[in-house]
């Protein structure tokens, strides 16, 4: 504090203290004149420096709340009360004065604490706690479906391709035909279960492009209407900026429809839903920010999905994005719609707001890093067409399951390839050290005893510097490691693989056309 002041100054005696507190400490007349203050408090009344604000003849703090000038100082008082700043916004202050002698006159010394800032700090904790505990239950999901992804999904692709191999070979009229088609149809819905497990705990294979979140919305809104149905009035609203978001764009098309699928469940009389794209920037100050303090500073890409259905309430709400948590009736629902968008979200590096009340509808807000770079051209998917024969190469076949070895040989040789199997990286060494002929590409698990895919494939390109590399997985976690198996442009098949996609994967993998 200023040195000019009488040594029974209460904030001369302490000006460390005065400069480190985070309240706004200082000396005021009793009709509210300013006498002496520390940083905080100028900051707080909107001026530059404690200097500032001491020499602003206009400054004062208001009439004191210490009891006025009676003869026996009263103890310190506080209340919850509104400060009038330099611009003429108010904010809200707990102020705490009270009475003292100094200079041969009664003076107040008091502290004035910013309720909006430890309000908005005690939000702040209440989110991370949430955060932390949503995060907590999503690492052990994740954990769990990381145990039986792996295995499961090779026992999957086995069950799928060995019924569409017997169904090949039954006459179409058969009577069996009727039962294979519902083991595959049941194997694919536990592949897509497991597949749900995985988004939901941010370990899914995804496929990372550039796109622009108006783009997906746009391509959707057929799709979407058709979902609703007619009873939902839809409104698509899309900003007039690039939107462009790094993210897996079948994932994206996952959230959007999730959202609208939930919003169309709330609303069995009908209603309205309504879906808007549109780029925004969150500061540091401004009604975004204090809307969402849990979103850091910076631009976003903004999907909000709003209903006029049922709503939540607070216990369905808070529980709205845990795995298997449903209110619907046994059978129509698996509880993991939310929590997949949830995995999706946080996959991207992204947030989302759930706010809903009982009879007031459900809106969701989505955040996503917008990227600086362009967006990739969104190429319609490949029909699933027949087959095509291979062209005569050469694939190395390896995975610790035996069967799986098995079958994606016989699958490539049936089409033109030459193949050589190994079961684990040990024997594909050895297979390729071997082999006098060339070796075009190897077909390899991920996760294998010994060493991982990324650790066979490396050492066999440095054998085989031509070699091309396919990866093959129904769980990522952590697997994809190495210079090869961790580049953005790795090969990977997803499993459990159908014929078809295998060879479109074989195909691509070698430089053709998929």
């Amino acid at each position: 504090m200023s040195s000019g002041r009488s040594s029974r100054d209460p904030v001369e005696h302490s000006p460390l203290l005065a400069s480190c507190s985070p309240a706004g400490l200082y000396v005021a007349s009793l009709d509210g004149r300013l006498v002496d203050c520390n940083e905080v408090l100028a900051r707080l009344l909107g001026y530059g420096s404690r200097e500032d604000a001491l020499a602003a003849a206009e400054l004062a703090l208001g009439g004191c709340v210490a009891g006025g000038a009676s003869a026996k100082p009263p103890p310190a008082s506080a209340i919850e009360t509104c400060l009038t700043r330099r611009d003429g916004s108010t904010v809200r202050v707990l102020r705490t004065e009270a009475l003292t002698e100094g200079r041969g006159e009664r003076l107040v010394v008091g502290a004035i604490v910013d309720l909006s800032s430890s309000r908005c700090t005690e939000e702040r904790r209440r989110e991370l706690s949430e955060q932390l505990r949503q995060a907590q239950k999503m690492e052990a999901v994740g954990r769990l479906a990381g145990g039986i992804a792996h295995d499961y999904n090779n026992l999957l692709a086995i069950i799928l391709n060995y019924t569409s191999l017997v169904m090949e070979e039954l006459d179409e009229q058969s009577p069996v035909q009727k039962d294979l088609a519902e083991i595959k149809s049941a194997a694919q819905r536990a592949a897509s279960l497991t597949r749900q497990l995985l988004t939901v705990s941010r370990r899914g294979l995804a496929q990372p492009v550039v796109l622009d979140l108006r783009d997906v919305v746009r391509g959707m809104e057929g799709a979407l209407r058709a979902v609703v149905g007619g009873g939902v009035d839809l409104a698509i609203a899309l900003g007039r900026s690039g939107c462009r978001v790094l993210a897996d764009a079948g994932q994206i098309e996952q959230v959007v429809m999730n959202l609208a699928l939930n919003a169309r469940d709330a609303m069995q009389d009908g209603g309205r839903l309504s879906i808007e794209a549109r780029a925004v920037r969150v500061g540091a100050a401004g009604s975004l920010h204090d809307a969402h303090p849990a979103i850091p500073p910076g631009r976003y890409a903004r999907l909000v999905v709003g209903d006029t259905g049922s709503g939540m309430s607070d216990d369905v709400r808070t529980r709205a994005f845990e795995p298997f948590f449903t209110t619907k009736p046994r059978g129509k629902g698996t509880g993991l719609g939310l929590a997949t968008v949830y995995g999706i979200v946080k996959q991207w590096r992204g947030f989302i707001e759930l706010a809903s009340q009982p009879g007031e509808g459900t809106r969701v807000e989505i955040y996503l890093p917008l990227s600086a770079r362009a967006a990739a051209s969104r190429r319609g998917r490949a029909p699933h067409a027949a087959p095509r024969r291979g062209e005569g190469g050469t694939v190395l076949v390896t995975d610790d399951e035996d069967a799986v070895v098995t079958l994606a040989s016989r699958i490539l040789a049936q089409h033109g390839y030459t193949t050589l199997t190994a079961r684990g990286p040990g024997e594909a060494l050895r297979v390729c050290e071997a082999q006098r002929g060339r070796v075009d590409l190897l077909l390899t698990d991920v996760l294998m005893p010994e060493m991982s895919g990324g650790e066979l494939a490396e050492r066999l390109v440095k054998l085989r510097p031509d070699l091309r590399v396919l990866f093959m997985s129904g769980y990522t976690g952590d697997a994809l490691d190495g210079p090869l198996a961790a580049r953005p442009d790795a090969a990977v098949l997803g499993k459990p693989f159908t014929a078809e996609s295998l060879l479109r994967a074989v195909r691509r993998a070698l430089g053709g056309a998929a």
